[in-house]
């Protein structure tokens, strides 16, 4: 069965194919969209790293609003560049990546002593 696709998550161009799931039209565009998502994590593992162990340093220098700001940057980069198509994974297809990558292991705790209702 052929499937009409939404569209390549890079360019848009829209294809025919008989594989369900498939995100990009080429493999270009597959590097181009994966790149960028590289270089952006690399932007932002040193402020999330400083953010989770020096929490005093940086809530001083205001690093979640630096974060927020980086992600604005990205989102409108987006929007002038590659209107109306995201360029991250969805929260469930990130979270199962990093599962069955086996880089976050189901029932590893990440915080302990949390307050219930929070």
């Amino acid at each position: 069965m052929t499937t009409v696709h939404k569209g390549c998550l890079e360019c848009g161009k829209l294809w025919n194919d008989r594989k369900a799931g498939r995100e990009f039209c080429c493999t270009t565009c597959r590097l181009a969209f994966n790149n960028r998502r590289m270089k952006r994590g690399a932007e932002m593992y040193d402020l999330f790293r400083a953010m989770r162990r020096e929490r005093d340093q940086a809530k001083l220098l205001g690093l979640w609003a630096e974060m927020c700001r980086l992600e604005l940057r990205w989102q409108q980069e987006d929007q002038e560049q590659r209107p109306n198509r995201r360029s991250y994974m969805p929260p469930r297809k990130a979270l199962a990546n990093l599962r069955e990558s086996g880089r976050l292991p189901i029932g590893d705790v990440v915080a302990k002593n949390i307050r219930a209702g929070r």
